[in-house]
């Protein structure tokens, strides 16, 4: 039997991931989203995954409390070299901020970035990564 997709959703709005659930259910998707508050969870998360499978994308918020999403690429950069596929990861955040596109830009781990509130459009950037 195939498992499921995994996609990890970082975002310490838990609205955000009330939708971003709702969201992948209406597509359709077999994809089962594993939600966490903080980016420090998702990197231990990440340390242990030998226990687990890897997710096959990444949904990460830029603006979060101690730990932002920048902060999560530094320390996803360290742990990247143990994982045994590439995880491509999505920032999305309400910014609109032209030197933080500018910095996805320049972040090879970062695929895209998309702005919430999530819509048809933005649910194919991510179905591209899937």
């Amino acid at each position: 039997m195939a498992q499921h997709k995994v996609v990890y959703v970082i975002d310490d709005d838990e609205i955000f991931h009330f939708i971003v659930k709702k969201m992948f259910g209406l597509q359709g998707w077999d994809v089962r989203v594993n939600s966490f508050l903080s980016a420090e969870d998702a990197i231990e998360d990440l340390n242990d995954f030998a226990a687990r499978r890897l997710p096959c994308l990444i949904i990460l918020d830029m603006n979060m409390q101690r730990m932002n999403g920048w902060d999560f690429i530094e320390a996803f950069r360290k742990l990247k070299t143990k994982l045994t596929q590439d995880v491509p990861i999505i920032m999305c955040s309400s910014s609109m901020n032209i030197q933080d596109m500018e910095k996805v830009e320049r972040t090879p781990e970062l695929m895209a970035y998309i702005t919430k509130p999530l819509d048809k459009h933005k649910m194919k950037v991510i179905e591209e990564y899937l």
